[in-house]
């Protein structure tokens, strides 16, 4: 299996590239700004392959989703997280990579 490159940052803060090894992980930790929003977001490679993008937090859309604590699975395939339901249960859901 490949090693993960990522490189997270948002608009104030640039988190560096990162090597992820299988079973490893990667953890940002902020608080949101509640007046301008708070965007993260993260580019993705495996090896040498293509280049994926993804918001990895957009306070928008997330605030309410992952309980201030949003943890993403990676695949080759996209991104998976457990989501805050309204009922206050999870349920699993993946996303495509951004184009």
């Amino acid at each position: 299996r490949e090693d993960l490159n990522i490189h997270c940052k948002s608009k104030d803060d640039d988190l560096g590239p990162h090597v992820l090894h299988i079973n490893q992980y990667f953890r940002i930790t902020f608080q949101p700004n509640f007046f301008f929003g708070t965007l993260f977001f993260c580019s993705f490679q495996w090896g040498n392959g293509p280049l994926f993008h993804f918001d990895v937090y957009d306070q928008n859309t997330d605030y309410y989703k992952c309980d201030a604590d949003c943890k993403w699975y990676v695949h080759k395939n996209g991104p998976c997280r457990n989501e805050l339901q309204d009922n206050s249960s999870y349920v699993h859901k993946c996303y495509p990579w951004k184009q």
